[in-house]
């Protein structure tokens, strides 16, 4: 990897900010990137680096952004035969180098986020499991001074105002993960439901019997929270493994979050529904993009070479593309709706 791009990995993990990293593994003449050619992707779907010419870049950066929301890497194969071995995914490519390349992309994410409401034994044996599962721990301070100097020396951040916290990472970007986890024992469990459910977390637990979580979701109803953030709410919280001290208790919940994000679409995981795929367009916005009849590649709009047929734009991938199109475009746009169908 070149020094810039090492430079620009390091301020953006710095700054806890997603990437995904593109390498060319393979390739076949006649192409432009070779093995080693190296590229980053921000979350705002800027390219830098160089990972071969326009014919790859377009999709390389969609396949990053969906990396970075699933949290998965992926190996493409751009101008795949059929009998291609399994674990690549067949991206066409047929523009005029006519050559083969195999990018792997690989999300970079930062740690996730877990928000502990509460100020219970549980609530600190969360914090320091959770931070020595890497996460990073927020907490609210404890009520003893010296809980408060142990609180202190473990989580990453001590809040006074769990709903402004929440508020801000609600705006988190693509690729982040947040979990909540209420241990407050009944003192103000709705009104710290309510809190994180605004953050949409892709977990949010509650430490409660299941009698008392009846008596919660019904409060939650009646003061107006969605139906469906009610639903994914989970209560108890933590998985069924006999647990009673404060640091059992915190291991059965942290193993839910596991298994939840190991399963991710499993219901009840908030993160996995329509809240959290909300939450990730609302933090960026996807580009419009559209399929060259050419090659059958996605495109951006924006900055794609295009071509106007019986008053309407098609854009495509490259200028050797729109040359073919403009050369025949019926016979792409028949070609194209075959490939539709199929």
């Amino acid at each position: 990897m070149k020094r810039d791009l090492l430079d620009l990995a390091a301020r953006l993990t710095s700054e806890r900010r997603p990437y995904a990293l593109a390498t060319v593994v393979r390739s076949e003449r006649p192409t432009s990137g070779k093995p080693g050619n190296m590229a980053l992707i921000s979350a705002d779907g800027v390219m830098h680096g160089w990972i071969g010419g326009s014919c790859t870049r377009s999709e390389v950066i969609r396949h990053a952004l969906e990396t970075l929301d699933q949290g998965e890497p992926r190996l493409l194969a751009f101008g795949s035969s059929p009998g291609r071995p399994d674990g690549l995914l067949p991206v066409p490519m047929s523009c005029s180098s006519g050559g083969k390349v195999e990018v792997h992309v690989n999300p970079v994410l930062p740690a996730p986020v877990l928000i502990v409401a509460g100020r219970s034994p549980v609530a600190l044996a969360l914090v320091r499991l959770g931070g020595a599962m890497g996460y990073t721990t927020v907490a609210e301070p404890s009520e003893e001074v010296s809980e408060d100097e142990v609180l202190e020396a473990a989580a990453d951040e001590l809040v006074d105002d769990l709903a402004e916290t929440a508020a801000r990472y609600a705006e988190r970007p693509r690729g982040w993960r947040l979990y909540g986890v209420v241990a407050t024992m009944g003192r103000r469990d709705e009104r710290s439901l309510a809190e994180l459910a605004a953050a949409a977390p892709d977990y949010l637990g509650v430490i409660a019997s299941p009698t008392r979580m009846e008596e919660v979701r019904l409060v939650l109803a009646a003061q107006g929270l969605d139906a469906d953030d009610i639903a994914r709410v989970r209560g108890p919280a933590g998985l069924d493994i006999g647990a009673e001290s404060p640091e059992e208790i915190a291991v059965s919940i942290l193993a839910e979050i596991v298994q939840l994000e190991a399963r991710p679409n499993e219901s009840g995981a908030v993160g996995s529904g329509d809240a959290a795929a909300e939450n990730a367009a609302t933090a960026a916005p996807a580009e419009d993009q559209a399929t060259d009849p050419v090659c059958g590649m996605t495109v951006p709009v924006a900055g794609s070479p295009s071509s106007v047929f019986e008053g309407e734009p098609v854009y495509f991938c490259c200028e050797g593309c729109r040359a073919r199109f403009d050369a025949s475009p019926e016979a792409y746009l028949q070609q194209q709706a075959t490939r539709g169908q199929q």
